[in-house]
């Protein structure tokens, strides 16, 4: 196995450099480059992929985390509030919400999304952690 020059190795770059053509061809490759830490070729991966299935709440679920992750906090909720509506069933979506509410002092969108994650089965403890390392 090689590293390139920007020191990823051909083994990891060869997987991320394919020609996507399909939705999950773009949704896999943004979860690989998310997965590296690419976040901003993630977020164009996912937004491709949003394009060509805009049905997927699995796709606008990891476009929000990305976007999250990037302290985009408004571009996240919107994610997270497309994903619960195609699929308003899933913890994971709202606890993230209510990390983004959290980050923008939207203090009581985030009780209610912490709530409801927990109502949906996510474990108390981790949201709590979650929601403190976003207070300022």
């Amino acid at each position: 196995m090689t590293i390139s020059d920007d020191g990823q190795s051909e083994a990891n770059k060869s997987d991320i450099d394919f020609p996507p053509k399909t939705s999950d061809d773009f949704f896999r490759r943004g979860l690989k480059n998310a997965q590296l830490g690419i976040l901003d070729k993630a977020v164009s991966d996912f937004e491709e992929a949003a394009w060509l299935d805009p049905e997927n709440h699995e796709i606008q679920f990891n476009l929000g985390t990305a976007y999250l992750s990037m302290g985009d906090f408004e571009q996240a909720i919107s994610n997270f509030s497309k994903a619960i509506k195609l699929k308003p069933d899933v913890a994971d979506i709202y606890g993230n919400r209510a990390v983004a509410h959290a980050a923008i002092g939207q203090d009581i969108e985030s009780e209610k999304d912490f709530d409801e994650a927990v109502r949906l089965g996510a474990p108390p403890d981790g949201l709590g952690v979650s929601n403190r390392l976003c207070e300022g």
